[in-house]
């Protein structure tokens, strides 16, 4: 009434009041009447929304991101610290194996093995020279020995003539003169002295075989010490120049295997530490597709599984793949455990590079000609399974259910509780 009295006021002067009021009532009642028409359309019961039980394909997929690598990559690295001499490649060039890549500069090892060859033939002529004296010194005293020992046993040889020419002469005086003449007697003296001689020299005989082989014992003892000597220092001299030698070869790194370089931390000039890595090699012809997979999914995948792939560097594109390993250990990610996975592309023309984005779609599951319902109708109680079933009537009854395989687009495999034809009351 207040807005009549406004209108009738101010906005339309010299109009009758009556008409005013009039078409205001009227704006009112359409207003009034249009509220509760909503009221009571609101109240209406809406008809249920309804799916029926039919056969279909439930498919399970599980979907997550992996990257395209290299089945072959190295980080190649020197094996000594050094100052980088010389590179000889680049970014993108191809290299085969064996090829070399990259050398540090050589002073200090090349000084390192002329020393190291140095000192082995040093070392080695000075033990062989000693060893060399000692094993002639050795040769000298079995020879001067062996002058002596005949020596001596000449002499117990004339000894032993010298008392049996005495022994026969007395026989012989004995029986011309008796045995108590006088010239018996004499001669019977020189064999006595004789026999004495010859008992000395077969005593100094022993002593000298003794003293013989002693020395020889000693001599040879002191030539197969400088033998040992020479021998032994041998081969630890040898065994640093190898040494010597291996760190000079490990001044040139060479590719591994055949491949493409993808990486170059150092340039000429620069410092490189043991292990640092100088440049990287990859593979291109050869590539996989790798990822983390959490593992709630992880546990349905298996190897040999299909797969397809999509990738954010190329459009309109979409690869075949099989699931060739599934790493058996978890490793955290973000305090999630996740397992590593690594699929195999199937043939493609496709010209892909390693380090790109993989967007990874896995057949996990599949059954064909199965009854399914959507999710949504699926009431869940105490561990159990129901829908609301709708009968000839139009009224539902709760039906317990079991189901099957859970498909990634929302249908459920139903195996048993209802039956193809059956209407389900979905939300």
């Amino acid at each position: 009434m207040y807005l009549c009295f406004l209108l009738t006021r101010d906005t339309i002067p010299g109009m009758k009041k009556w008409i005013i009021i009039s078409v205001v009532s009227v704006l009112i009642l359409a207003v009034l009447g249009f509220i509760g028409w909503r009221l009571q359309a609101g109240s209406a019961e809406k008809p249920a929304r309804t799916v029926a039980v039919t056969r279909q394909t439930v498919t399970k997929d599980i979907s997550f991101t992996g990257t395209v690598e290299s089945k072959q990559s190295a980080n190649v690295s020197f094996e000594l610290s050094g100052v980088i001499r010389d590179m000889y490649v680049a970014i993108g060039d191809t290299v085969t194996k064996g090829q070399r890549l990259a050398l540090l500069d050589p002073q200090s090892i090349e000084l390192e093995l002329a020393k190291a060859s140095a000192d082995k033939a040093t070392t080695t002529s000075v033990e062989y020279l000693s060893w060399e004296k000692a094993s002639q010194d050795a040769k000298n005293t079995i020879l001067e020995n062996a002058k002596i020992l005949e020596q001596k046993r000449q002499a117990v040889r004339d000894a032993k003539t010298t008392l049996d020419q005495s022994k026969e002469v007395y026989a012989k005086k004995a029986v011309e003169n008796g045995d108590e003449a006088s010239t018996t007697l004499a001669t019977n003296s020189t064999v006595v002295a004789n026999a004495a001689a010859y008992n000395s020299a077969k005593s100094t005989l022993e002593t000298t075989l003794k003293t013989v082989v002693k020395t020889n014992s000693t001599a040879q003892q002191a030539a197969d010490i400088a033998y040992a000597e020479y021998t032994g220092a041998l081969p630890s001299l040898t065994a640093t120049e190898s040494l010597a030698r291996v760190k000079a070869n490990k001044s040139t790194i060479r590719a591994p295997f055949d491949g493409v370089v993808t990486a170059k931390n150092t340039n000429i000039g620069e410092l490189t530490t043991i292990g640092t890595t100088v440049i990287t090699i990859e593979t291109i012809d050869n590539l996989q597709i790798t990822a983390n997979v959490a593992e709630t999914d992880a546990f349905a995948l298996s190897e040999g599984m299909s797969a397809s792939v999509t990738f954010d560097a190329v459009s309109n594109e979409t690869l075949e793949a099989t699931l060739d390993q599934i790493y058996p250990a978890a490793t955290p990610l973000d305090g999630v455990p996740t397992f590593h996975v690594v699929l195999h592309q199937k043939n493609s023309n496709t010209p892909l590079r390693s380090g790109i984005t993989a967007n990874i779609t896995v057949h996990a599951a599949k059954k064909e000609n199965v009854l399914a319902i959507p999710r949504r109708a699926i009431i869940a109680k105490s561990e159990k399974q129901f829908v609301r079933k709708q009968t000839d009537d139009q009224a539902t009854q709760e039906i317990e259910i079991t189901t099957g395989l859970t498909g990634s687009d929302g249908l459920v495999e139903v195996t048993s509780g209802v039956a193809e034809g059956d209407t389900i009351v979905t939300p």
